[in-house]
């Protein structure tokens, strides 16, 4: 398997759900007013986002250690951690993806902040990062799709800045992608732009296995995973 792949998405497809913003705000997933009607406004400004795109290149991974911490794609090496290496186990490819729901949400969310109404920027803000991570698991399912046709299965995806996994290694897979792929670009930091983007790694293989977040098990009381509530159970 090989290519790269990308996509546009229409914010119609994407199925944003009031509970799960609720949540990733701390709210919980019933929110009161005047959240309630705040969560809303900003489903209907971001629905007229009309540059929510993303992608995805397959290349085989040469090399592999769950007990070092690291997968080697072609010729580049991930620090991935012992944790989510151990997740990409048996993989034969690795999708290298990224997604963005573009400039809209943070010029929105700054110009709340700007006039001075810091809650609704921080809904907005909110909503954006549920919106691209939206987005992005429709590109996973059609990935999904394209390798479920060579009788392949996929591990669930995994982002540089989760579970030990160093935000440095987006200089490493931003390598593999075309300039400008997706209109993201990447600073020296490692700062993906637009803000509201998302990248990482998906293993593909005839024996890797899909495990939901282990979010019992993580600190991070921000991170959108354990807001949309994926969890493996022991």
């Amino acid at each position: 398997m090989k290519g790269t792949y990308t996509y546009k998405i229409d914010f119609s497809e994407i199925e944003l759900e009031k509970e799960e913003i609720s949540s990733f705000m701390g709210l919980g997933p019933v929110p009161e007013e005047p959240f309630n009607s705040m969560i809303d406004t900003a489903i209907e400004l971001l629905s007229n986002n009309k540059n929510i795109e993303g992608g995805f290149t397959i290349k085989p991974v040469t090399d592999f250690s769950a007990k070092d911490g690291f997968i080697k794609v072609e010729d580049k090496t991930f620090e991935t951690g012992r944790m989510i290496t151990s997740f990409l186990r048996n993989a034969e490819f690795a999708a290298l993806f990224t997604c963005t729901a573009g400039y809209e949400i943070e010029k929105l969310s700054h110009k709340y902040n700007e006039d001075g109404d810091i809650v609704m920027s921080y809904v907005v803000d909110s909503t954006g990062s549920l919106l691209v991570e939206g987005a992005m698991d429709l590109i996973y399912e059609k990935l999904k799709t394209m390798v479920s046709l060579n009788n392949l299965s996929l591990t669930n995806r995994y982002s540089p800045g989760y579970c030990d996994w160093l935000v440095k290694d987006q200089q490493n897979l931003f390598s593999f992608f075309p300039k400008g792929f997706c209109n993201i670009s990447l600073s020296e930091t490692s700062l993906m732009s637009p803000v509201k983007s998302v990248s990482g790694i998906v293993g593909i293989g005839k024996e890797v296995k899909y495990l939901g977040y282990i979010c019992d098990t993580c600190k991070n009381n921000t991170c959108v995973y354990r807001a949309k509530k994926m969890y493996v159970k022991h």
